[in-house]
């Protein structure tokens, strides 16, 4: 995966000019267990269905003491699992 240089209000850009495909994973971590992976899913950053869940699940877990990883699935180390 290319490594573009930051440059201000690129994070504004519509996702579709960017690219039509992004899997990444996302990893729920229950903060109070020694930072057990609770909940781990795939997603596709791309499509707009899925990063309102990323957004539903963040929400849940820091109403609920937990913390969310994002890791681009292309970077990940397979196989990642839970616990």
């Amino acid at each position: 995966m290319p490594y573009n240089k930051y440059e201000p209000g690129a994070e504004n850009r519509r996702l579709d000019e960017i690219n039509t495909h992004c899997p990444i994973y996302v990893f729920i971590i229950d903060l109070a267990h020694d930072d057990e992976i609770v909940y781990q899913t795939e997603l596709d950053y791309a499509n707009y269905a899925d990063r309102k869940r990323l957004g539903r699940l963040t929400f849940w877990a820091v109403m609920n003491g937990h913390s969310v990883e994002t890791m681009n699935k292309n970077d990940a180390e397979p196989p990642i699992q839970k616990g």
